[in-house]
């Protein structure tokens, strides 16, 4: 594989017309990284072979909108179900993608405050990803399952929040070869400093990157910062919103010279 993530569609005649095949190929063209090969045979026919059109993208998640398309304006019959079985629509928002890259995982529902701001820094750059609950403890046999088969299922990272113990993302590390953010969640007791020295301190070989206390939102930005390593779009989007970032304070510094610090203090 050169790309990593690609597809091949069969361009086969639903009738004698060869208009409806040159203009599916034209369409298909609109599509990014679609090529499209006709055979250059002059007579279409029902069943006859005419061409085929590959499809490339940077995950499976990105191949599936793209093939998704196509499929809907494909000559012939459309069977829906077979075109949301090779290409799922987009999931509604709060719903997991089909073929995520990152996997947000927490040990109990009570952490998803927690979890949710890395959703949100992932639905900004338009990663693919899944959330759910696996328990170190409580659902040991869901936690080897998931860990095991998190690289085959194509995720590229995976982002572990747990408090107390914390061994959720220790104990995924140890399972897959896929890098592990950990998020030290805060409890009860201890401020969530039992939960960040757990996770920091990993035995030699089973390495887990560590946020800061509750911070959701840096463990989906560092995913993000992986991902780029082998998507440039992704890198193009973090200097974008880096400089948001300077945008934004730069505003704070001018309003805050315009109107001094105590009528400032109070607008906030």
């Amino acid at each position: 594989m050169k790309v990593a993530s690609s597809a091949m569609l069969n361009l086969i005649g639903a009738s004698n017309d060869l208009a409806e095949i040159k203009e599916f190929a034209g369409y298909a063209l609109s599509i990014p990284g679609t090529t499209v090969h006709l055979y250059g045979k002059e007579e279409c026919r029902k069943g006859r072979k005419m061409g085929h059109i590959t499809i490339v993208a940077n995950s499976d998640a990105e191949l599936r909108d793209r093939l998704r398309p196509l499929l809907e304006r494909l000559p012939g019959s459309k069977d829906a179900k077979e075109i949301d079985l090779y290409a799922p629509p987009t999931p509604s928002q709060g719903h997991s993608h089909a073929f995520p890259l990152v996997g947000v995982i927490m040990g109990s529902d009570s952490d998803l405050p927690v979890m949710l701001p890395a959703a949100r820094i992932l639905d900004r750059f338009k990663v693919p990803y899944e959330l759910t609950i696996v328990s170190a403890h409580r659902t040991p046999d869901r936690l080897v399952e998931y860990a095991r088969t998190a690289a085959s299922r194509g995720m590229k990272v995976v982002i572990a929040g747990a408090g107390g113990a914390a061994h959720l993302p220790g104990m995924v590390a140890a399972m897959t070869a896929l890098p592990v953010i950990g998020v030290p969640v805060k409890g009860s007791t201890l401020d969530g400093v039992d939960s960040l020295h757990s996770i920091v301190q990993m035995p030699r070989g089973v390495p887990v990157a560590t946020v800061a206390i509750n911070n959701g939102t840096n463990a989906g930005l560092l995913a993000v910062r992986m991902l780029a390593v082998a998507i440039p779009e992704l890198i193009i989007s973090m200097e974008g919103y880096l400089k948001s970032m300077e945008t934004e304070v730069l505003a704070k510094v001018e309003t805050l010279e315009e109107v001094g610090w105590e009528k400032y203090e109070l607008r906030k």
